[in-house]
Parts: structure tokens; C-alpha cells; sequence
């Protein structure tokens, strides 16, 4: 069932008494202590009081002698982490993978980067890290140096697999024409029909959790930024807000507006971009150069209220940077709404265009149920009727005071998964007008310490994708202890390697754009 009303914590309680430990107001809505394979009791306790239960993140932590493990699943209405911990010198854990799908990437993930072994997950070897990567060192452990680690030669090209019958693997990536990043997908198919989809990710894994741990908290808003140049402020403000509220520390009323201008204005030239580029993967440029054409006033504006066309670097801990000045707010109002006013030429063209229907309407159709399961987030998850906006489920800085609709569509394709992107854009219009209508007087910004007291915290944003999820443990000087990011695409990925199953190799490009991808987010 899935209601609004269930107390999830509660139902944890009553159901396992004293086998589990409650914090509440930890870590979400609260933190849930077990010992080692009770985490799989508590999720299953989970999934059967509410549908809508799914896996957000792993985190893994490295507590000296034990490997720490924070399970962060959200449900209808509450977010909770289930932590667990496994010793150092034997860490092997039960998986949750055949409980929830979307587990397996966060699995992986953990298993590479911190050496947990998750009992009962069928893959294995090398997720995010190169091949040529020493077995036995794990990168997020305290003891690991990266700059010292040296790397095996690589490994000599492998014996091809022959083909058997009509089956033959198609190699797309890590250096592609249709990517613009690099990432590798083993794609199998049988005459046209895709029948395999193996990924491979880590081409541009950089190391930036590991990295934000030596250098400061004010050094690590610039550097998350990097995680992505399209949904930069996103990671800017995931950051800002996790050390917030490890600080509790209060931002002025007018900042957390101006977060919100900036936010959508993001989502803005995230959705128009994505838009654009789904004509181009289906031959329809003139669409993708009409959309690129009509963005371009939109980065005018990030300039304008940023100072910086690409990475903003308007938000800081305690508020944001720089004010927008009284005589900038007609110039954005008339520029959104000279965008509004073309709304309906292309909505029209994904409504009616025959190319546009007919290479993306029932096209890697993802069910509700399926979108559950694995963990999907924003447009993808709206697109198959599956209900969650961090915006309207957990409001941050002012979205609870502005009203806005949430954009839901039930086909599950393609073709719902891109209406679901112009609609938005729409609402994100909306959004900012009344924003700058209602901006508060006030200061922008306040002043917060350098040094970060020890604690630990978690926020969850909106992003264009979708849900960004961030993780920071402090201990008390003016580096972090851990960063952990979970991005959209990482979350939506899983979705794919089910949806190309059963369908021609030809729907693969539209299929996979409408996820919205973006490599240098998902390998951080």
C-alpha cells in the first residue's frame, strides 16, 4: 500500500522491538542501528508496509577496525538509514538485491571502493575503478593514499567472445560519436532485437569523494561543482545544505529564494539542452537547434545573477553570494517570458510531429511498478507514474511557500519521459516569477564558521535529473571526514539495461537519451 499517513518508523518499532536501535531525527526521519544481517529485516519490514519503499544510496564509512554501512532508502512520506557495520579484516555483508532491484549499483559501488564483499549479488569485479586498479587496495579507506597507489600494466586485449547463432555484441563506447563522454555498453542483440545490456562506468571517475577529504569545506564547494557543468549549482547547493544543517545554522529568508532562482534557472537550461539533444539522436536537428537557440537566453541569465556563465559558484554555506539587483528582475521576467510564448510551438511538435511519435511513443516503456523497484528519480520515475519530487515531498529553502504542479505522466516511454521535461519547463517558469515577485527584503548571506563540528548529515535536492543525494560526516576541524554523492543518472541507469531488452537496436538512442545521461556526474 502506499499512503501518506504511515508512520514508517513506528511500523519498524513495533514489528522488531528491540532487535534494532531508533535515532530519530538522524539522518533523515531516523536512523535505524542494526547488527550484521538485520539491515535485510528492516527493509523487508519496509516493503511490505509501504510500495513506495526504495533504495536512495550506500554509504560506506571506514571506522578504524569495522566498515560502516548507512542503507538510505525514502518511502511515501519519511526518509530513513539503516546503518550497519561489517569488520575490516572479514567485511561481508548479505545483499538486498533480491529485495530491491535498484540496490545492485550502490552495491557494486561500495564493494570497489571500500572492499565490502555483499553475499548473493551476482556481479562482480571492477564497477567504477580502471582494470589496471591493484586488487586488494580500496580507495575510500583512511589508509590509502591515491597519489601513491601504482597501477598494474594493462591487461592484454581479451580473446572475442565468437558469436552464437544471430547473437552478436555491439561495443558502444568508451569512445563514441553518440556519447560525449565516455562510458562503455556491451549491447547483444539477436538480428536487431537487443536481448543484453552490459554497462561499464568509471571512464571518468575522478576521485572526488576521496579528494573533497583533503581540502576545506570552502575548497569543496568549488570542487563538487565540477561533478557536473549542467547541474552545478545543484551539487553547490547538496553540499551548502548537508554542512548547514550539521551547523543548524539559519539562512536568511531572501538567500533561500535566490537558491530557488538559481536552482530552476538551472533545471531551465538542463531540460531545454536535453530536449534539444533528443531531436538530434533521432535525426531531427532543425528541433535540437531550435531548442539550443532558445537556451541561450537562459545561460544569459545564469550569468547575469551568478556572474558566471557555466559553474555559477553562487552558492555558499550561510546563503549565496551576490544579490540580483532590482533593475536585473524586469530583464529575467521578460526573458522567461519570451520563452514562455514558444511553450507552444514545441509542445505541439512532440505532440503531433510523426518523427518525434513515431521514434519515441511506446518506446522503452518502464513500468510504475519496475520504476519502484529500482529506484528510479525525476523525470524518468514522473514519466511511469511514479509520484516523487523532493521539491513537493520534502520542501527545502522556499518551495514549500511556492506553489508549483508536480508533473506526472503515465505512459512510462520515451516520448512521456520528454513531455514530462517540457511541462517542467513551464512550472520552472512559474516558479521563478513568483519567487522574484515574493523576494524577500533582508540579507543574502551570513556568516558561518570554517570549522565544522562532528556530526554527520544528508540532503536531497531536485536536480534536473532528479533526486541528488548527499551525504557529509564531519569531525570537527575544516576538512570533511566523508562526502558521499549519489546523482541522478546513477539512480536511473538500472532502468535502461531493462528497458532495451526486447526492442530494436535502432530504439537504443532515443531510449537512452531520455534518461537524460550524464557520465561525469554518475562517476563523481
Amino acid at each position: 500500500m502506499s499512503n501518506s499517513k504511515i508512520d514508517i518508523v513506528s511500523i519498524v518499532e513495533s514489528k522488531l522491538k528491540d532487535k534494532v536501535q531508533i535515532q530519530l531525527g538522524q539522518l533523515g526521519n531516523a536512523a535505524v542501528n542494526t547488527s550484521n544481517g538485520l539491515h535485510r529485516d528492516v527493509v523487508k519490514v519496509m516493503l511490505e508496509a509501504d510500495e513506495k519503499t526504495a533504495i536512495v544510496a550506500i554509504t560506506g564509512l571506514d571506522l578504524g577496525a569495522n566498515l560502516g554501512l548507512l542503507y538510505h532508502l525514502r518511502t511515501s512520506n519519511a526518509f530513513i538509514t539503516i546503518r550497519a557495520e561489517v569488520p575490516k579484516d572479514n567485511p561481508k555483508i548479505q545483499t538486498i538485491v533480491d529485495l530491491i532491484p535498484g540496490a545492485a549499483f550502490s552495491e557494486l559501488e561500495v564493494a570497489d571502493l571500500l572492499g565490502v564483499v555483499f553475499e548473493g549479488n551476482p556481479s562482480s569485479g571492477h564497477f567504477l575503478l580502471s582494470e589496471q586498479w591493484p586488487e586488494g587496495i580500496f580507495p575510500l579507506r583512511k589508509d590509502v593514499k591515491a597519489n601513491e597507489v601504482k597501477l598494474n600494466p594493462p591487461p592484454p586485449e581479451g580473446a572475442r567472445t565468437p558469436e552464437i547463432g544471430r547473437q552478436v555484441k555491439i561495443i558502444i563506447g568508451p569512445q563514441h560519436p553518440a556519447l560525449l563522454e565516455p562510458e562503455k555498453f556491451a549491447v547483444t542483440v539477436d538480428g536487431e532485437i537487443v536481448t543484453k545490456v552490459e554497462p561499464r562506468l568509471g571512464y571518468v571517475h575522478r576521485g572526488i569523494e576521496k579528494a573533497s577529504e583533503s581540502r576545506t569545506y570552502l575548497q569543496d564547494v568549488y570542487l563538487v561543482e565540477r561533478i557536473c557543468g549542467i547541474c552545478n549549482a545543484c551539487h553547490a547547493y547538496g553540499f551548502v545544505g548537508t554542512v548547514e544543517k550539521i551547523l543548524k545554522t539559519d539562512v536568511p529568508p531572501r538567500a533561500k529564494y535566490l537558491r530557488v532562482v538559481t536552482l530552476e534557472l538551472n533545471r531551465l537550461h538542463s531540460h531545454l539542452l536535453t530536449l534539444g539533444h533528443a531531436g538530434l539522436e533521432i535525426g531531427y536537428e532543425t528541433l535540437f537547434q531550435y531548442f539550443w537557440r532558445d537556451r541561450e537566453p537562459i545561460m544569459d541569465l545564469i550569468e547575469l545573477t551568478s556572474g558566471n556563465r557555466v559553474y555559477s559558484s553562487l552558492m555558499t554555506v550561510g546563503g549565496v553570494r551576490r544579490d540580483i539587483r532590482d533593475t536585473d528582475i524586469p530583464r529575467i521576467k521578460t526573458t522567461l517570458e519570451e520563452l514562455r510564448k514558444k511553450l507552444p510551438f514545441y509542445r505541439q511538435i512532440y505532440t503531433n510531429e510523426a518523427s518525434i511519435k513515431a521514434r519515441m511513443q511506446n518506446v522503452g516503456v518502464l513500468s510504475r511498478s519496475d520504476a519502484i523497484k529500482l529506484g528510479m528519480v525525476g523525470p524518468v520515475a514522473r514519466a511511469s507514474g511514479y509520484d516523487i519530487d523532493v521539491r513537493k515531498d520534502e520542501p527545502y529553502e522556499a518551495y514549500g511557500e511556492i506553489p508549483f504542479k508536480e508533473i506526472v505522466y503515465t505512459e512510462g516511454d520515451t516520448w512521456a519521459r520528454m513531455n514530462v521535461r517540457m511541462d517542467e519547463v513551464e512550472e520552472s517558469i512559474n516558479i521563478i516569477d513568483y519567487a522574484l515577485d515574493h523576494l524577500p527584503t533582508g540579507p543574502f548571506r551570513i556568516d558561518a564558521p570554517r570549522n565544522v563540528p562532528i556530526g554527520e548529515a544528508v540532503c536531497r535536492l531536485e536536480a534536473p535529473r532528479g533526486e541528488l543525494f548527499y551525504y557529509i560526516k564531519s569531525n570537527g576541524t575544516a576538512n570533511p571526514d566523508r562526502v558521499k554523492v549519489r546523482t541522478p543518472t546513477f539512480a536511473n541507469l538500472p532502468s535502461f539495461l531493462k528497458t532495451a531488452i526486447g526492442e530494436s537496436i535502432a530504439d537504443v538512442p532515443p531510449n537512452f537519451v531520455s534518461l537524460d545521461p550524464c557520465f561525469s556526474c554518475t562517476d563523481r
